[in-house]
């Protein structure tokens, strides 16, 4: 029944295949991948399954839609929710108590932290034309540079000018997410307009097991589809993303022959190819007849892994993104907002309010009764502002016919009550008057009064990180249909500059994208407070004081940053020439420095070199040199005295020595240390102790060996 929509797997080679070296059959598992793979390409599963396959599937889907909604009203999350709107939206009912038409105030605690929140948080989270960023993973280049910059772009057009209505829903959830506490966006690609789409879903419509952990583990989660007009249901089927069914007239329609449909879109796990393993899929029903008129693939090929001859895991698609206020103190799959936190106190702050009010109504009007005799009748005796009452009571005088009913003035107590509640809610709100920009402090110090709001602020900074981190996923999302349906290539318009983007620079994956909102940075105060702390870096020499004034001026928000700076003007040709020639006087000098520090260090290094070589003969043999140096001295000074200036013997002196010296013969100069020849001294051998050998010294004097 499964398999019908799966093409089978060759067991021969196939015609084209004839020419190849090798045919080898493929595993099983391949056989699996090769189906799941297959189905991605037909628009409607549903057309190749059977009417009674169909006919379970579509009754299964209504069944545990039935149990997930059980699974809310169970644990009170549809009353409340009720209740929350209801407490929003200032609803008021008819009240009887304690008499007709009494006091009905609704005082605005949620509506006005709503307007606050929505206040806030919609201008830090779209600020401009600049929604996204690219991030670069990995090692970056300036070519993923470039691609991450051209991919913000992008994405950034494509959410503001092409999705149609992605700002306004944007603004719309930042209202509704305060009140009931989660919120829903659904992202996918329609074929029929063949762009990305954004839908916002109320909680309401949105329907998971109350217990849930998060999408990505719970078997399935199911969007009611309430408002298809028949018309739009016509084009789908006619479109063949539906099956042609015929869905009657819708219930509670009357006479209206274009009442919506009511479909249910269940993003569950079913076994279609009856393997053992249920499969990600989206099954399209309709809930009044059950009958299911579309089931498409919820994976795509990359997440398929198999191993051993299974598949042991598909990672499921998810279309949906949770944005939530506060997490539920309970660990339910709903978070909570100012609805369900503030309910109680807010009631209790409408009927003191009420009572205050009844109660100077009451004493406004007075009432009474008026005697007529000493009679009264049996029962009960009710009033109503300004109403007398007529007794059988007669009297000494009038004074004493006429008896008020006895009232009080508007209790104090109830009225001190009444500002400790709408504090207290002000609290957990984080809208106190200084936030709002109602204060009646005068000559507070400037930092006190920053020191305030940032107390004020911790509240909302905690719930706008969890929006800022909501809509990076919503963003993955976006990023992951641009790889898939994108065209080869797309043009596009951002800030009035024409620019062209590729499938491939969303395929190659090395890219990620993030929101250029700053989730620390969430109002105009907290910018400027860093920019102004920036500017005492401005005539740092370490820092680019261009660079500070850039950001300054954008924590500003001032448009046409680039214009307001001052444009570089270019010297005069003179004093360019001038400025030339010194540039090369300078290299000129720089080089001739550079040629005098290397003689320098040339001789440094011979110096080093001779002093190193001095250092290796040992300490014997510099003593045998220099007990020879002092000899030749003698030797010179003796013949200096024997002569005189022309050369001849002076009477009395020594005549000059004819021959070898009577001294004895000058001993050699041996090459190196005892053991080997040494690098340092020049030609002479030694033979070991005693041996002869002959060398010229550096001097000239032929001397035998060392003895």
């Amino acid at each position: 029944m499964s398999e019908a929509y799966a093409p089978p797997m060759p067991e021969e080679p196939p015609p084209e295949a004839a020419n190849d070296l090798v045919y080898a059959p493929q595993p099983k598992a391949s056989k699996a991948v090769a189906k799941l793979v297959a189905a991605l390409k037909k628009p409607n599963l549903a057309e190749d399954l059977d009417e009674t396959v169909r006919a379970r599937i579509g009754s299964k889907v209504c069944e545990e839609f039935k149990i997930d909604e059980l699974s809310r009203s169970k644990e009170g999350w549809d009353e409340r929710i009720k209740c929350a709107m209801d407490l929003a939206m200032l609803t008021k009912g008819e009240k009887s108590y304690p008499w007709p038409n009494a006091s009905n105030i609704k005082y605005p605690t949620i509506t006005t932290a709503a307007i606050q929140f929505n206040a806030r948080a919609y201008p830090a989270m779209i600020d401009g034309a600049n929604i996204v960023k690219g991030k670069v993973l990995g090692q970056p280049t300036p070519e993923k540079r470039e691609r991450a910059d051209r991919i913000g772009r992008h994405m950034s057009y494509q959410l503001l000018d092409e999705m149609d209505g992605w700002e306004e829903d944007t603004d719309r959830l930042l209202m509704m997410l305060p009140i009931v506490g989660c919120v829903f966006r659904k992202t996918w690609f329609d074929p029929l307009k063949g762009y990305n789409c954004s839908h916002l879903v109320s909680p309401d419509k949105f329907v998971v097991n109350y217990w849930a952990k998060d999408l990505d583990s719970c078997p399935r989660y199911t969007h009611v589809l309430d408002d298809v007009y028949p018309h739009q249901a016509e084009e789908r089927m006619r479109s063949g993303m539906w099956l042609d069914t015929d869905l009657g007239r819708p219930q509670n329609a009357n006479d209206d022959d274009h009442a919506p449909h009511t479909f249910l879109e269940q993003h569950r796990l079913w076994d279609l190819d009856d393997d053992g393993y249920p499969e990600p899929y989206i099954v399209t029903v309709h809930k009044e007849t059950q009958k299911v008129v579309r089931i498409v693939p919820r994976y795509d090929e990359t997440g398929i892994e198999a191993e051993g001859g299974k598949i042991f895991r598909i990672k499921p698609v998810r279309s949906f993104t949770k944005y939530g206020f506060i997490p539920a103190p309970d660990g339910s799959f709903y978070d909570i907002g100012f609805g369900t936190l503030l309910q109680p106190m807010s009631e209790t702050i409408n009927s003191t309010i009420n009572q205050l009010m009844d109660a100077g109504h009451l004493a406004n009007t007075g009432g009474g009764f008026l005697g007529s005799g000493a009679s009264l009748k049996a029962g009960n005796l009710r009033f109503t502002p300004g109403e007398w009452k007529k007794v059988e009571s007669t009297g000494a005088s009038l004074r004493e016919n006429v008896v008020p009913l006895p009232t009080k003035e508007p209790s104090a107590v109830l009225f001190n009550l009444l500002g400790m509640l709408i504090d207290s809610s002000k609290d957990v709100t984080a809208t106190q008057d200084i936030l709002t920009g109602d204060t009646t402090t005068s000559n507070q110090p400037v930092g006190t009064t920053l020191a305030m709001i940032e107390q004020g602020l911790k509240t909302f900074s905690a719930i706008i990180k969890r929006v800022h981190r909501a809509l990076k996923s919503e963003l993955a999302c976006l990023y992951r249909l641009n790889s898939l349906y994108l065209q080869p290539e797309a043009y596009f318009v951002f800030q009035d500059s024409e620019e062209a983007i590729a499938q491939k620079d969303y395929a190659l994956g090395d890219v990620d994208v993030v929101p250029v909102s700053d989730p620390t940075m969430a109002t105009d105060m907290q910018r400027m407070g860093r920019a102004q702390f920036l500017m005492q870096f401005r005539q740092d020499p370490l820092m680019d004081g261009q660079e500070i004034n850039r950001r300054v001026l954008e924590a500003a928000s001032i448009d046409d940053i680039d214009g307001l700076f001052a444009k570089q003007q270019q010297p005069p040709p003179e004093v360019t020439k001038m400025i030339a020639e010194q540039q090369r006087e300078d290299r000129k000098l720089g080089m001739e420095e550079q040629k005098a520090d290397a003689d320098m260090a040339l001789k440094d290094a011979q110096t080093q070199k001779i002093n190193a070589e001095l250092a290796m003969v040992g300490p014997e043999f510099l003593l045998s040199l220099q007990a020879l140096s002092d000899q030749r001295l003698a030797s010179l000074e003796g013949r200096q005295q024997g002569q005189g200036n022309d050369g001849q013997v002076q009477p009395g002196a020594v005549p000059g020595m004819e021959g070898p010296s009577p001294d004895g013969p000058v001993p050699g100069v041996p090459e190196g240390l005892p053991g080997g020849p040494g690098p340092a001294m020049g030609g002479g051998q030694f033979d070991g102790p005693g041996g002869p050998a002959d060398s010229q010294d550096p001097g000239g004097i032929v001397s035998p060996g060392m003895g």
